[in-house]
């Protein structure tokens, strides 16, 4: 990287250099106020370099007040200060002591990064580069501190004040003001440094340690949230318990806080001893929260608590290695959240996950590699690529190397590198070094982009009576990888002959396989059980074939992409001809399922019906209005072939409980499946059935789930639905977002819904999770956004220009939204450059925006 920063600067892996400066230890004071907050540093700077270099403090959106260099105010003309920092052309000496103080104004800053105002509180929010949006500083990952923090206020506005390590000691500065000093003995980078100042409620837990110490955990909440942390502690100390299990790893400190934040971009922070976390990712009850957030919270605060050793004792050099740090925490929060519930289940919704939003971004003009080799905005890199095709990478090389060796490659990597800054080169090398030999073409997984497409051939050896199964890695080209084949072999009646696990090192394998008879007979082969490798196969299976899958594959996982398969090849063929295809296929395997003795989340999942997004990428079809009277069609065509079965489930599974155990989840689940056949049984009689199950739910997950069908089939129930949740949770902020999310999610016209809603007193532009709720879940509503007379193009467009101004992050996000417009028909393409062009020409257009809109423009 180069001394200096700039709006337009394009930054190199090719350029990167270790930092010339380093600034090991620093003294910061705050002294806030919500409008006027002074930040005070002070640094021992020392020379890394071989000579002399200019040395650059990175500074944005700050007011300079002063610079010292040992105690004495310098000279303005031996420093030049711009909007990107504060440059020092020629320091006088090797080691010296640098103070610098500034202002900043947190109310006004809107952008969340960085100090700002949420709610009652002041917190930050640093990684990757709001650091320097609070002071100046080396504002690097490869420069590591030891900070020592003093927090002065009002005591009536911040009366809890918080930041990493280990609480030191207060001051009283006279009757109002109050002063604390934090020490955190671990050396950081700065997007790992925290605070949080307010009117915080401290609720309490604490975990023992194998080796027997007392870890006292904190969770701090806005004053009325405090009954709702339960889960979240028994999380946290699930997740402390697993990482010294499985792999030894200790907490370090004495003290573990978590906060709560109202207005958060991410999901949340993994900073030192103080994670900050989204509120929903926090704030749960049985009679507020779904399933699915409860297991979203167990799995964050596991991510966020992993991270304490993966990303925070062993960090980044530089953020072109951001899958270092987060593809490696993703899989060890799967890993964990398997053991915690159902691996099969877990592994199911983490594969559909990676199919319907990383593979298309492999695919679409966001494409780029885990690890990326240049960026203008490191804001524009936190993408599904970098976490989730990383996670699969890192579950690679746990199957490359098997799960015990690779957690001992894991513990000699955290050994050896501890309190480093490094790549990912360091990991791999670290695993090799644990198994004794290199894994060839596996660095190559770093740097190859889109998802690899493995055909399959087959052909038949007579001679020797076997059939044999080529592979082939079509886009090896410059990037030949490594891949983990689990396969297994069935008979025609779906007996398991064999199954196996087989490396396939470079651009082609073969696999033989023994006919089934003596004349010849082809077995069955399932590919890639469990998604053991991130591909796509080009496979033609036989419809039979892929139905004996669906029915008997051992491996629940395969089972259930199986009979996903078997509903896409229906889809396909009725798309070329033009009609509803032969159906009986699909029912019957549904109706074998009923027999099964499975589990019943597992049931629920099988069961459950392709959304539109799903069935379009897979088709790589985006006529929408087609492929969903398709869809309508065969929701219809089951439910009422089937309405016995599922008023047996729904029957079997009405009465729940409103606790967080596997049975309960199922049967919840279970139910709200049956449920959602139910509705699309064409004489209506169901409705209010679920008008009833609305209200009398137990749990969220019952109530939410009745209101979304009744939206989804234009139930005349709908609006009395949409009303009662709104009279019920008005006064829950976080239970909103899914009431704003749940009624422009699916069907056509929902822009007219969404002007509406955003008129409405409690939703927020300038919150994230409200602006994910309704413009997002907008944008991935295929039948509204890609509406033929663009309009969803239109307003989306028109919101991007509004939160360019209020939060760049939230307006680029929100833009890679418009990346499949360039595969979908007619003149939408040409609708959406025309709104992405307009707002290229906005007169404030931030980086953020800028480098997005530029690379969606260029692909249309």
């Amino acid at each position: 990287m180069t001394s200096s920063s700039s709006s337009s600067l394009v930054h190199k892996l090719e350029d990167y250099k270790p930092c010339p400066w380093l600034t090991p230890k620093v003294n910061l004071r705050f002294d806030l106020d919500l409008h006027l907050t002074v930040v005070r540093a002070e640094y021992d700077v020392i020379l890394q370099a071989e000579t002399i270099e200019p040395l650059f403090l990175y500074g944005e959106s700050l007011e300079f007040l002063s610079l010292r260099m040992d105690g004495a105010i310098l000279d303005p003309n031996e420093y030049q200060v711009t909007d990107s920092g504060i440059l020092i052309s020629h320091p006088p000496k090797k080691e010296f002591q640098l103070t610098v103080e500034n202002r900043i104004c947190p109310a006004k800053n809107t952008s969340l990064e960085g100090l700002y105002k949420s709610g009652s509180m002041l917190c930050t929010q640093n990684e990757p580069e709001g650091f320097r949006k609070i002071v100046y500083s080396i504002d690097r990952p490869d420069n590591m501190m030891r900070f020592r923090v003093t927090i002065a206020g009002e005591k009536s506005l911040f009366p809890v004040m918080l930041s990493n390590g280990n609480f030191v000691g207060e001051n009283q500065m006279g009757d109002s003001k109050r002063e604390v000093i934090w020490e955190d003995p671990f050396p950081k980078p700065s997007y790992l440094f925290a605070l949080v100042a307010g009117e915080l409620i401290e609720t309490k837990d604490s975990f023992q340690t194998k080796s027997g110490r007392e870890i006292t955990l904190k969770i701090f909440v806005e004053k009325g949230n405090e009954e709702k942390v339960g889960f979240a502690f028994d999380s946290l100390k699930k997740a402390m318990k697993w990482d010294e299990d499985t792999f030894g790893l200790e907490y370090d400190l004495d003290l573990f806080m978590i906060v709560a934040v109202e207005d958060f971009n991410m999901g949340a922070m993994e900073n030192k001893g103080l994670n900050l976390f989204n509120a929903k990712l926090v704030l749960a009850d049985k009679k507020s929260a779904t399933d699915e957030s409860f297991e979203s919270i167990l799995a964050v605060i596991a991510h966020e608590y992993f991270h304490n050793w993966t990303g925070n004792r062993v960090t980044l050099r530089n953020w072109f290695n951001l899958t270092l740090k987060e593809g490696l925490t993703v899989f060890r929060d799967q890993w964990f959240t398997e053991d915690m519930t159902d691996p099969a289940v877990k592994r199911i919704k983490d594969v559909l996950f990676l199919k319907e939003f990383q593979f298309p971004e492999d695919q679409g003009p966001m494409s780029h590699p885990i690890l990326p080799k240049s960026y203008k905005e490191m804001n524009n890199f936190y993408t599904v690529t970098v976490y989730e095709k990383g996670a699969e990478v890192i579950r690679l090389i746990s199957e490359l190397l098997g799960r015990e060796n690779f957690k001992k490659g894991l513990k000699h990597y955290l050994t050896k590198y501890d309190g480093q800054g490094v790549t990912y080169e360091e990991y791999i090398s670290s695993m090799e070094e644990v198994i004794g030999k290199s894994i060839p073409y596996l660095r190559n997984w770093y740097h190859r982009k889109g998802t690899p497409l493995i055909s399959v051939k087959e052909s038949y050896t007579k001679e020797s009576n076997e059939w044999n199964f080529d592979l082939i890695d079509t886009g090896a080209g410059e990037y030949p990888l490594v891949f983990s084949n689990s396969f297994a072999v069935f008979d025609l009646h779906g007996n398991l002959i064999s199954e196996d696990k087989r490396i396939m090192s470079g651009e082609r394998d073969q696999i033989k396989v023994p006919a089934l008879d003596t004349i010849g007979t082809k077995p069955i082969i399932s590919l890639f059980r469990s998604l053991s490798s991130p591909v796509r196969l080009d496979y033609n299976q036989s419809e039979e074939e892929i139905k004996t899958l669906a029915r008997v594959e051992t491996d629940g996982v395969a089972r259930f992409f199986a009979f996903q398969n078997l509903i896409f090849d229906w889809f396909r063929k009725s798309l070329n001809s033009g009609k509803e295809e032969n159906f009986s296929q699909i029912l019957e395997t549904i109706a074998e399922s009923f027999t099964q003795n499975w589990e019943k989340t597992y049931l629920s999942f099988y069961l459950s019906f392709p959304g539109l997004t799903q069935i379009s990428e897979n088709l790589n079809c985006y006529e929408f209005t087609k492929i969903q009277t398709l869809r309508v069609w065969a929701l219809q065509t089951i439910a009422t072939t089937f309405t016995k079965n599922f008023q047996i489930l729904l029957e079997e599974n009405r009465k729940t409980i409103p606790i967080q155990t596997k049975e309960e989840i199922g049967k919840r689940k279970l139910k709200n499946t049956a449920l959602y056949y139910l509705l699309y049984d064409p004489s209506e009689r169901f409705e209010k059935l679920a008008v009833m199950e609305q209200r009398e739910a137990k749990h969220m997950s019952e109530e939410v789930s009745a209101m979304r069908y009744l939206l989804e089939i234009e139930s005349k129930e709908k609006e009395n639905a949409v009303h009662s949740f709104f009279e019920k949770w008005k006064k829950d902020n976080l239970v909103l977002d899914v009431w704003f999310a749940a009624q422009v999610s699916n069907g056509e016209n929902r822009t007219q819904v969404a002007e509406t809603l955003e008129k409405h007193p409690q939703f927020n532009v300038r919150n994230p999770n409200k602006v994910r709720s309704l413009y997002f879940s907008l944008a991935r509503n295929p039948l509204s956004f890609h509406k033929e007379d663009g309009s969803g193009y239109v307003f989306i467009a028109e919101r991007i220009g509004v939160l360019n101004e209020i939060n760049p992050q939230m307006a680029a996000a929100l833009t890679k939204l418009f990346s499949p417009v360039s595969k979908q028909k007619g003149d939408l393409p040409k609708m959406a450059k025309r709104e992405l062009m307009k707002l290229q020409n906005l007169p404030h257009l931030s980086k953020e925006l800028g480098e997005v809109l530029g690379t969606i423009l260029d692909s249309l």
